[in-house]
């Protein structure tokens, strides 16, 4: 899959081991979905969802649909999450910022898990 790079000062390259979940819960909705990855590597943050094709600008319909079933009204909401995630990630310096990001803008859905809460959070449509 293509991913998104940005440059990180060579100072922070040491972290390049962290990696988080990005969960998707379209407005109105109690359930989230797991849809991308986030992870620092060297110096670069990198992302990646099953849900998007190779340029994350086109979305892969049937990995959609099998993810989100009941729910797959939700796409434009899903795709304009998807974009902003794409420019939050090639903008950011680290994943601490795809992080305060995902926080302060709630009205994209987007909630992101470190990789050691990974286990509890992860499911397909599950009550946050």
């Amino acid at each position: 899959m293509k991913t998104a790079r940005v440059f990180v000062p060579a100072s922070d390259a040491s972290e390049a081991s962290e990696t988080m979940a990005i969960c998707f819960r379209p407005m109105g909705e109690v359930r989230t979905w797991p849809v991308a990855t986030a992870w620092l590597d060297g110096r670069f943050v990198l992302w990646s969802s099953p849900c998007l094709d190779h340029s994350h600008e086109h979305a892969n319909v049937e990995a959609f649909e099998h993810k989100f079933g009941d729910c797959a009204c939700t796409f434009p909401a899903f795709m304009r999450s998807m974009n902003w995630l794409d420019s939050v990630c090639f903008a950011a310096s680290g994943l601490e910022e795809v992080i305060a990001a995902c926080k302060t803008n709630p009205e994209y859905g987007l909630v992101c898990v470190r990789a050691e809460g990974l286990s509890e959070t992860l499911g397909n449509g599950e009550p946050a």
